[in-house]
């Protein structure tokens, strides 16, 4: 089994995002964030993302999409610099937070 997971995320003023994160390999949850590349604005978009593991800090890239056209539900994946899928993950708004899932790829 690879790792599955849960997350929320809030936009900052600035258009960057804040948020925490637990999995099925963590006793806890813990801190990501990411600075906004290209992107609308609302959660769509492409960022430089941050978090730790294991005293390790880890830096991927994630992109932010729609799942569908309804603009309801938001399709996430996290990529390394070499553009290769590390997760994956879907999510919905809730009080103007993303909360979701995620999934090893």
């Amino acid at each position: 089994m690879g790792i599955v997971g849960q997350f929320y995320l809030k936009e900052t003023s600035n258009g960057n995002i804040v948020g925490e994160f637990s999995n099925n390999l963590s006793d806890g949850i813990y801190s990501m964030s990411g600075d906004l590349l290209d992107g609308e604005g609302g959660f769509i978009g492409t960022y430089r993302v941050t978090w730790r593991e294991k005293n390790e800090g880890i830096f991927t890239y994630l992109n932010i999409s729609y799942l569908y056209d309804n603009n309801k539900l938001f399709k996430l994946t996290w990529t390394d610099s070499k553009k290769k899928e590390l997760f994956e993950g879907e999510g919905m708004l809730c009080d103007d937070a993303l909360i979701g899932n995620y999934r090893s790829s």
